[in-house]
């Protein structure tokens, strides 16, 4: 029998880990991985989540996970948004010489590899943010919202020739923005709309047409190893 992995997905919000929850978790059971999905902790005192208002708030939410579980078969990783991530964070200003998108991320997702130097941990930074994953079928979210069908074919238009992960990081073209503009309800339904979303189109949709996710992904899984079928 395997022994199973605990995965600890610390997540920038709650689309995040609905996210984790409806589509990562039962997929990496089939490898014997356990997802604990965590929504980074951004005010401790009053109990708040979401949204990484500083690199200090991530630092100490993975660095106390790490702390709290030693055990040999517990494995850490992060999954947030590399559309407005803090100028705290490590790599910044190496990752800034970049012009490259892909070349940036992988410079921070090392900087922050070397700030926790924990070989249970491994990190991943979202080209350039969760909605990017919805570009790779948006037909699913225009099924979770009514009337959106002119908003959405305008928006297919205007990304049209774009791989989802190069769609970029401006402020009102990156990807959640550009969604808001053509479908505004969008913006007070991304936990109930956004995820589910995601989850439909499907893993091996999503790891095929976002490169750094697909990577990302398979490395989640070789954490473990194909279950057998009884």
């Amino acid at each position: 029998m395997s022994k199973w992995i605990r995965l600890y997905i610390t997540v920038e919000g709650q689309a995040e880990k609905e996210f984790a929850d409806r589509a990562l978790k039962p997929h990496l059971a089939g490898y014997s991985v356990e997802v604990r999905s965590r929504v980074v902790v951004t005010n401790r005192k009053l109990g708040k989540r979401g949204g990484i208002l500083d690199f200090e708030k991530i630092r100490g939410d993975v660095g106390r996970l790490i702390k709290e579980d030693r055990n040999a078969e517990a494995r850490f990783t992060t999954m947030v948004d590399l559309y407005a991530l803090p100028p705290q964070f490590p790599g910044w200003v190496e990752a800034g010489k970049k012009s490259h998108p892909v070349e940036r991320v992988n410079v921070l997702e090392n900087a922050l590899l070397a700030e926790f130097n924990e070989p249970r941990f491994f990190p991943f930074i979202q080209l350039h943010e969760f909605e990017a994953l919805l570009y790779c079928d948006l037909a699913e979210l225009e099924r979770r919202i009514a009337n959106s069908a002119s908003g959405i074919s305008a928006l297919s238009k205007e990304v049209y020739g774009l791989a989802p992960e190069q769609i970029n990081e401006g402020p009102t073209t990156a990807p959640s923005k550009r969604i808001i503009r053509h479908v505004p309800i969008y913006e007070r339904n991304k936990v109930r709309v956004g995820a589910p979303a995601a989850a439909a189109i499907g893993l091996n949709n999503l790891r095929a047409k976002c490169p750094h996710f697909g990577n990302w992904l398979s490395r989640l899984e070789s954490l473990g190893q194909v279950r057998e079928k009884i």
